[in-house]
């Protein structure tokens, strides 16, 4: 049988000291082994090969609470009372006087105390105790617990007691030991010779001749290795690192948007009444400073006309809103609520030539709703709105990009179903199925309205989508709670794994 030469040396300790069982805190002190790590390495290869077998121990342990070390050095209250007598020459105390010694929250349970204790008694609101110098079996093992923890040496009945005092605390201790196996009892029958070994042979050991000395360890992959963190990339960076990637592969551009805008390029232009619900304070964030930002005349021209009349340059298009459209309003700035925006603002940016070509771009970036915190709600989280305008295009096409797109992201179970969005029809939502969770929705889509694109002098379609990129690191992670993306949970994000 072939043995590692940390196996060897983890045998030798066995045969040098004729034990049977050793401690891992033990054999971890030995010269030949000199860490925990490497002595459960071993241990584990030699359990592999059935010569020894890892032993595992529970054990519970009592230390000291915060409030347990303060009553150890200050005196459980039940002692103060009766220090204070013995220092007075009293035996007896009002209750009311009892502020002088404890504090008020301390004064009943410490009554209380007196009384189980059968050390004082109580009448007409005085205290009497006779014997000042009791013994408090109590206060001895908390003393005891201070040096030695070991549950095993105390009554339960005072632990128990003390644990709900909140003087000490119980934890359970897995203590290890190695034992040998009747096989491996054997083993160490016959000499083991420790030889120096060559895990990686260089270039100065074949020179050398070094090389025919020692033996050179094979390399095996299956060998237990100690747990390594590397730095690696936050799961939500890495959700829109992915994203990007395959948008990107899929012949789309990336474009960006100010995170401050003015209602006119978050609303209005997206055919939003400027009396919708969503545009109040209860879903958007106003700034106060600058409270108005700048907007292109002409183009705000063309959009009132649409809201107020359903028409640009007087050419009729629908019905509009019929109100009387607010230019103030237009101008307010706000923290933008989408990164549809983005989309927009690049449609308004094309020359007439420029419209004449398809375009395919996308935006992921911040956006933030007035929102209360909970489990599935966030006042900041991340987007992602991508565009697809071409003369040919229609909903067949979005549905099969989508299809593609959430197929990419590892998703092989796509339905849609019909929707409403404000500023595109038809619309529709995506879902996913997932195991144990069934079809959940994940995106929502639908072709840019006439309303939206003919201020912009668009005349064909335009294929548009989003999606919540903190809701799909939720679905990729198998989280309940999108605040856990944001609480910094160093254990969860080492252990963390994100599958692309």
């Amino acid at each position: 049988m072939e043995l590692h030469i940390d196996e060897k040396k983890l045998l030798k300790i066995f045969q040098d000291s004729g034990k049977d069982e050793i401690p891992v805190e033990e054999l971890a002190r030995h010269e030949l082994m000199k860490s925990e790590t490497k002595v459960m390495r071993s241990a584990l290869w030699l359990s592999g090969k059935g010569l020894v077998d890892i032993v595992e121990r529970k054990r519970k342990y009592a230390k000291l609470s915060e409030r347990g070390e303060r009553a150890l050095k200050e005196g459980l209250p039940e002692r103060k009372i009766v220090e204070y007598l013995k220092k007075k020459g009293m035996k007896s105390i009002p209750i009311k006087d009892l502020r002088n010694i404890l504090d008020s929250s301390e004064i009943n349970p410490a009554l209380g105390h007196l009384k189980r204790k059968g050390i004082a008694k109580i009448e007409k609101g005085v205290v009497h105790i006779e014997d000042l110098d009791y013994r408090d079996r109590e206060e001895e093992v908390l003393r005891d617990i201070k040096l030695d923890g070991d549950v095993e040496k105390y009554p339960p009945e005072i632990l128990e007691i003390l644990k709900k005092r909140g003087l000490i605390e119980i934890e359970e201790i897995t203590g290890r030991s190695i034992r040998l196996t009747e096989r491996g009892r054997e083993y160490i029958k016959r000499p083991i010779e420790i030889r120096e070994e060559i895990s990686q042979l260089t270039r100065e050991d074949i020179i050398s001749g070094r090389w025919k000395r020692c033996y050179i360890r094979p390399y095996d992959v299956d060998v237990p290795t100690e747990e390594v963190y590397p730095a690696k990339y936050h799961p939500l960076t890495r959700v829109i690192y992915q994203v990007r990637e395959i948008l990107i592969g899929m012949g789309f551009k990336e474009v960006k948007s100010p995170i401050v805008e003015t209602e006119f390029w978050n609303f209005d232009i997206l055919f939003e009444p400027q009396d919708h619900p969503a545009r109040d304070m209860q879903d958007t964030f106003f700034l106060k400073y600058p409270r108005s930002g700048d907007v292109p005349e002409e183009l705000l021209k063309r959009v009132k006309e649409m809201h107020e009349r359903g028409s640009v340059d007087g050419r009729k298009i629908s019905k509009g809103w019929n109100y009387k459209f607010q230019e103030e309003i237009s101008r307010r700035t706000i923290l933008r609520t989408h990164t549809t925006v983005s989309s927009i603002r690049y449609l308004a940016s094309l020359s007439p030539e420029e419209r004449e070509k398809p375009h395919k771009v996308f935006c992921i970036d911040r956006v933030f709703r007035n929102e209360a915190i909970d489990y599935k709600h966030l006042p900041e989280f991340y987007q992602c709105d991508g565009i697809v305008m071409d003369r040919n295009v229609n909903f067949d096409n979005l549905i099969g990009i989508l299809v593609e797109f959430l197929r990419r992201l590892g998703f092989e179970r796509v339905r849609v179903r019909p929707a409403y969005f404000p500023f595109t029809e038809p619309s529709l939502e995506a879902e996913v199925y997932l195991e144990g969770k069934g079809w959940l929705e994940i995106l929502g889509a639908g072709i840019f309205r006439p309303e939206v694109l003919e201020p912009l002098g668009i005349d064909k379609p335009v294929l548009a989508w989003g999606i919540g990129l903190s809701r799909l690191a939720m679905l990729k992670l198998g989280l309940k709670d999108i605040r856990e993306l944001h609480r910094n949970d160093l254990k969860w994000l080492k252990k963390v794994r994100y599958v692309l």
